[in-house]
């Protein structure tokens, strides 16, 4: 059984200064998470230490109450640039305390928030399945989960996760949002040969089986299908997309450094490679400044979902090209010796690649193309 960590005391509030040293503590430990068989779990330790578990919930720093969407995309960039495996796990974290402030009621919330208040309780959001994905089953009392869920990051980190299932009873049906206690189920739930990728390896994102858990009803979020409601559902892209974003500088950082000591920096076409990246690196954050501007300013309002689901798309799919122009102008730079250990741009240019492969990317783009057919000039007021 997976126990939770009683001698860990996360801190009461979120020390910036600490946080700091925290990144710089993640970004020096990278590779040897790499071959952790226990993944991040130091790193998560640290993240506890500094408030940084609990700095979207009421009072916190970035309290989902108020408008703070571009400072927590840049805190998440900044996550992603120190470890895109880390940034990964703690993506799901916030996007899981988002859909509690969203959709969860007052006691859920309590309950919920003082686990990562008192407990430094880490959350996480498994949605992918395969064939034998989740049912949610009702019998004489109440109900019991069936199936798997698979890309399951920080699987033996979390401690409670949110899954979706399908759902068919008398008051419920369609696709349902369940927070379930990670620390009730069995370890050998957690089938740790299902993990063997090509990068994020620290992410843990193994197959778990939820066969058998018997739910409480406490444990149900919201009602059936609210998971896709919009502008929430799409809108979230940005969040990755800012991890990604840090990956990306940090390919771009380890660059400069490895030019630096072979004393290359002033060769004209490696200046012309740096300038390609810098410029590439800072279109992105702009592209994370005016997202989150955005959705500070439309998400709950229902009047501009459209456009800022396009927008979302848009800072999805750009900061893929970003990502990708980093790295090609970057393996040009540092060549085949720059890729070798002890440096770090094999690990980041494996974590990367693998990263960027999220669901949909061409019908992503086909959507905005859609959405430009039917408002050539949305945009022409608000940039």
């Amino acid at each position: 059984m997976m126990t939770q960590d009683n001698s860990i005391n996360p801190a009461t509030e979120f020390i910036q200064h600490h946080f700091e040293e925290v990144l710089d503590r993640i970004a020096k430990r990278a590779s040897s998470t790499e071959n952790d068989p226990l993944g991040p779990k130091t790193e998560f330790e640290w993240l506890r230490s500094c408030g940084a578990l609990q700095l979207v919930l009421p009072g916190g720093l970035l309290d989902f109450n108020t408008p703070n969407m571009p400072a927590l995309l840049k805190l998440l960039k900044d996550i992603g640039k120190a470890n895109l495996s880390v940034g990964r796990i703690f993506e799901g974290h916030i996007n899981t305390l988002y859909l509690i402030h969203l959709y969860a009621d007052v006691a859920q919330q309590e309950e919920w928030y003082k686990g990562v208040r008192e407990y430094g309780h880490l959350f996480g959001i498994w949605n992918t399945q395969d064939k034998n994905g989740i049912t949610l089953i009702p019998e004489k009392n109440g109900f019991i989960v069936n199936g798997c869920k698979t890309f399951c990051s920080g699987a033996t980190l979390v401690n409670r996760a949110l899954i979706t299932g399908d759902i068919s009873s008398a008051d419920r049906e369609g696709w349902q949002m369940v927070i379930l206690n990670m620390d009730s189920l069995a370890d050998d739930r957690i089938d740790r040969e299902s993990w063997k990728p090509l990068g994020m390896k620290a992410s843990g994102s193994y197959k778990v089986d939820f066969s058998g858990y018997q739910l409480r009803g406490e444990e149900f979020l919201g009602c059936p299908g609210i998971y896709l409601n919009q502008p929430y559902f799409n809108g979230g892209a940005m969040r990755f997309s800012a991890v990604q974003l840090g990956g990306a500088e940090a390919i771009a950082e380890a660059t400069i450094a490895y030019l630096d000591e072979l004393c290359r920096m002033g060769d004209p076409f490696q200046q012309l490679r740096l300038a390609n990246m810098m410029s590439a690196v800072v279109s992105g954050r702009l592209w994370l400044e005016k997202a989150g501007q955005y959705y500070d300013s439309w998400a709950d309002g229902g009047e501009h979902n459209e456009e800022l689901i396009a927008f979302a798309n848009m800072t999805r799919v750009n900061i893929e090209e970003i990502c990708l122009k980093v790295m090609d102008d970057a393996n040009r730079s540092v060549g085949a010796r720059g890729l070798m250990e002890p440096y770090s741009l094999g690990r980041i240019f494996r974590d990367l690649s693998f990263y960027l492969r999220q669901p949909a990317p061409d019908a992503t783009r086909l959507k905005v193309g859609e959405f430009f057919t039917k408002y050539p000039a949305a945009f022409d007021e608000h940039i």
